[in-house]
């Protein structure tokens, strides 16, 4: 897909701050087809990464909060512990890129420890949502004057494909949350190799967060399982039928669906869906189809894989990469791991 570059250029504070918005030229219409060929399917589905438009990602923040996510709480406690011990790793002048920035809260942790060891450093987060992403570069450029910024507006592939042009340094690509976890272990290893470290060279690092296999009493608790009365992450997972109704016109009443997730142990897997509780056709004017569902029928929203040691380590093999360091948190839950481009 083609993309439409805008640059803009402002300083905040002392931080110089560029962002480049990489727009698919045509992305109303492949956001369209892309919802019409998942509804379309044996299987309904939505990607999960249509949930996060600015609504969506602050209700994803939401759920980071909430005392029962682990994987917020242990990354945060990782990297409290041990963020000097990661930015030791690298190379003089690296640069931060950043998968899915978010709020930037526990990165904090880790761009202090590297400001503190270089004086100043280039940070460059990528994230779709635009809004949401200047929002939290404005307020991370007025709390770091030394730190200049590099805001990319873009899926992560198109956002790596320019920071490869754009950073000729040392880089530390950094990839937390849970995000590996909703392909299968085979897709991840090829998303690696092929989408993002194309934009590293070797010896350049990734931090990757990978959520570790466990007993499935914290699973449940952390996304809600069996989650049909759940309400946050009833709404999180639900405004994928909001956006649909508001960008494309759908007519999707979501009180009409129940949000279905369970944990398979045996996989390591949490499947998390939204069910049909009744016979009904959604309408959606964009696409001038009607979409019909059965009483039960399941929309996938998002699978979210879990590892055990293994499977961390051929993982790594497999996209290209050397397994460096790792860290987890007190219960071992979760992990963060440092691989080299080899």
């Amino acid at each position: 897909m083609k993309h439409q570059l805008t640059e803009t250029k402002l300083s905040i504070g002392g931080t110089s701050c560029r962002f480049i918005d990489l727009t698919p030229q045509g992305s109303a219409d492949a956001y369209a087809d892309d919802i019409a060929n998942g509804l379309s399917a044996p299987q309904k589905f939505i990607r999960s990464k249509h949930i996060y438009d600015e609504d969506g990602s602050k209700l994803f923040e939401q759920i980071t909060q909430d005392k029962n996510y682990y994987p917020a709480q242990a990354e945060t406690e990782i990297l409290t512990r041990f963020a000097p011990e990661m930015v030791a790793c690298l190379a003089e002048n690296t640069a931060l890129i950043e998968l899915g920035s978010g709020s930037a809260k526990k990165t904090r942790l880790l761009l202090q420890a590297l400001l503190e060891r270089q004086g100043r450093s280039l940070y460059c987060p990528v994230d779709i949502s635009g809004d949401y992403l200047r929002e939290n570069v404005k307020r991370l450029g007025e709390d770091y004057p030394e730190l200049n910024i590099l805001g990319i507006i873009a899926d992560y592939y198109a956002g790596l494909a320019v920071l490869a042009n754009e950073i000729h340094q040392p880089k530390l690509l950094l990839w937390m949350g849970t995000d590996i976890g909703h392909l299968d272990r085979k897709q991840a290893a090829e998303l690696l190799r092929e989408k993002m470290i194309t934009a590293l060279m070797p010896g350049d690092r990734l931090l990757l967060g990978i959520d570790l296999r466990k007993a499935a009493e914290p699973i449940h608790l952390a996304y809600g399982c069996p989650g049909d009365k759940e309400p946050l992450r009833y709404s999180f997972n639900c405004n994928a039928l909001r956006r649909i109704n508001r960008q494309l016109g759908g007519t999707f009443a979501t009180e009409n669906f129940q949000r279905h997730c369970f944990y398979n142990e045996a996989l390591g897997r949490v499947d998390i869906y939204l069910k049909s509780l009744c016979d009904q056709s959604v309408a959606i004017g964009a696409l001038a189809r009607t979409f019909d569902f059965k009483a039960g029928e399941l929309i996938h929203i998002h699978y979210a894989y879990k590892y055990d040691q293994n499977e961390i380590v051929q993982l790594g093999e497999a996209a290209g990469l050397r397994l460096e360091r790792q860290w987890f948190d007190g219960k071992a839950w979760y992990s963060l791991n440092l691989f080299v481009v080899v």
